[in-house]
């Protein structure tokens, strides 16, 4: 069973694996996009599509209930920036 790691950075590889399976223009229903997640057998599939949308890999519209493929891998610089604010919260703590 899949978890995902706390550590943002790491937390990537698992959600381009998922956002590899969602094809460009398409648009899913909820239940759609969860069939997909729990195809990879992980353990909290609300978790894993919240996070999708929190890093830009898919899109919601909520009226609708609707998501859609962004990006299937996050570029260089915004692997950066998730770098960065990891630096920040360390040096917080």
């Amino acid at each position: 069973m899949i978890s995902l790691p706390k550590d943002d950075l790491k937390k990537q590889e698992i959600l381009e694996k998922i956002a590899q399976e969602f094809i460009k223009n398409q648009i899913y229903n909820e239940i759609k996009v969860n069939e997909i997640i729990n195809s990879f057998d992980v353990d909290d599939h609300v978790m894993i599509r919240r996070e999708l949308i929190n890093f830009g890999y898919l899109q919601r519209d909520p009226y609708k209930g609707t998501y859609w493929l962004i990006k299937k891998k996050l570029s260089s610089e915004e692997l950066a920036k998730i770098g960065k604010n990891k630096k920040k919260i360390e040096e917080m703590d």
